[in-house]
């Protein structure tokens, strides 16, 4: 009995000691929880206050960030606004020393060109538009070259300034080739180019070209002339022959060829082609007549090969092809 007793008191104490055991371990996982709570809250609140404080500080830096652009911004204006004052300031003394004062005002027009005449010169030198003491800085060399190209006589126009005083034109004078005849006289450089209409008797003693189909007018003139090479080529060959200063007309016929007329009267027919080899026939072709002392009626006809037929009182004679290597008799023309 006191045996039993007794384990049922040990039962009951051990059944004490195990709640006030549970009761201590509950209040240790609070504590705990707690302890982590708070952790979590100072956690949080040193979050907030570092937040407050790098906020705080950003701010601070914005404001001086801000003050130093503020500050950068004003001296950029007072820099820009005191170079634009120095530069006004000392453009004005430049304008007023190079444009007002009498420096590099223009003192010599030079003009220089071949076969150009004084009275040439002083049209030049009207077209330009330059006057003596204008400033040499503000002449428009561009406007007066094309001013002075509007004369169809000139061409190759270079124009420039020498300082201090000094202008320079250069330029060539078109050579007429040729005087064209449709139904008005044009001249024509060597090239082709239509120079202008020839003004009273000036020029007649250049060769004139008639034949030429086709219309020219005042848009013609500043420009080359197409449909004339054969004349022109004919033209140039002529200048380094014998006929140099003997010709006087060159007609284009239907077919493109050259029929010439000296100032003597002569018509002698070249044809097409082969104009330097039928020269030399024509040349030992007068010298022949000469030598046999002819009298013919001034035509002459190349257009045919190895043939020339000469026209004399009586007749055209046809003369062989190697005449040149026989002495030709007299009576061949009876």
């Amino acid at each position: 009995m006191f045996n039993k007793s007794r384990n049922n008191n040990k039962k009951k104490k051990d059944v004490k000691n195990y709640s006030s055991g549970a009761s201590n371990f509950n209040i240790k996982n609070e504590n705990i929880k707690k302890t982590k709570e708070n952790k979590k809250f100072n956690n949080v609140k040193n979050n907030v206050k570092n937040n407050k404080k790098n906020n705080k500080n950003k701010n601070d830096n914005n404001k001086k960030r801000n003050h130093f652009n503020f500050i950068k911004t004003i001296y950029i204006i007072g820099f820009i606004t005191a170079g634009a004052v120095i530069i006004f300031f000392v453009s004005n003394k430049i304008n007023y020393y190079f444009f007002n004062k009498k420096i590099f005002k223009l003192k010599k027009i030079i003009i220089k060109g071949a076969n150009i005449s004084k009275q040439e010169k002083m049209k030049v030198l009207k077209l330009s538009g330059f006057y003596y003491g204008e400033n040499l800085i503000n002449i428009n060399l561009k406007r007066a070259t094309r001013m002075i190209a509007s004369d169809r006589w000139y061409k190759d126009i270079t124009v420039y300034r020498k300082y201090p005083d000094k202008i320079f034109i250069l330029l060539k004078k078109r050579k007429v080739g040729a005087i064209l005849n449709d139904g008005k006289l044009y001249y024509l450089s060597r090239t082709g180019f239509v120079i202008g209409k020839v003004d009273g008797e000036a020029g007649y003693h250049h060769p004139v070209i008639t034949g030429f189909n086709g219309n020219i007018t005042s848009k013609n003139v500043g420009y080359y002339l197409a449909g004339i090479n054969k004349a022109l080529q004919f033209l140039r060959i002529i200048n380094s022959s014998y006929l140099k200063d003997k010709l006087n007309e060159i007609h284009i016929q239907k077919d493109k060829g050259i029929v010439a007329y000296t100032n003597s009267g002569k018509e002698i027919k070249f044809g097409n082609g082969n104009i330097k080899n039928k020269l030399k026939t024509l040349k030992m072709l007068l010298y022949e007549i000469k030598k046999i002392n002819i009298k013919y009626n001034q035509y002459i006809n190349l257009e045919y090969k190895n043939e020339a037929v000469v026209g004399v009182n009586s007749g055209s004679r046809v003369l062989p092809a190697n005449y040149k290597k026989i002495v030709i008799p007299p009576d061949i023309w009876k």
